[in-house]
């Protein structure tokens, strides 16, 4: 009674299916585009046929209010009638969106770095209700920022182009 199990035995097989019962079931027509498919040759479309947007010509651009900094251009020691004769370049973001919750903010910053763009979330506080603001940027000129909206209006995001001075 001790030796009924022979572990080192293999356990004969019951109701064993085999490749036959495979090969029978293979003639059924109903799944032709298995075989058709790899015959199938498809043609990519070249980049330049792809329309770049639909409203290219009319992208809407918000100015940031001016923000004065008198005393930190004092605390520094830059000369404040230099910055007056060097006029600065604008800059440009992108607000994606603005999240009650911060992981949902993290989330969409998240998205935006994995379409190869820089995302930053902004925390302001307004009327006593706090916001995290999902942003994109800075970017030199309108051209590169239009440029990261259209890469991110590919993915489905929405964003505004804000030009700061």
């Amino acid at each position: 009674m001790l030796m009924l199990w022979k572990p080192w035995q293999p356990v004969p097989a019951k109701n064993q299916i085999t490749s036959e019962h495979y090969q029978e079931e293979d003639t059924n027509k109903d799944y032709r585009f298995y075989d058709l498919l790899p015959q199938q040759q498809v043609t990519p479309i070249p980049e330049q046929a792809i329309p770049e947007s639909k409203n290219q010509g009319t992208a809407m651009i918000v100015e940031a209010p001016s923000t004065t900094q008198p005393a930190a251009s004092e605390s520094v020691g830059i000369d404040p009638n230099q910055s007056a004769t060097t006029p600065q370049q604008p800059t440009y973001i992108l607000q994606v969106r603005s999240y009650n919750d911060p992981d949902q903010a993290d989330a969409r910053r998240a998205e935006i770095i994995l379409n190869g763009l820089s995302a930053d979330v902004v925390k302001s506080t307004e009327n006593g209700q706090t916001w995290y603001r999902v942003i994109s940027g800075p970017y030199d000129t309108q051209d590169a920022a239009l440029a990261a909206q259209q890469t991110l209006e590919h993915s489905g995001i929405d964003s505004i182009v804000i030009k700061r001075k």
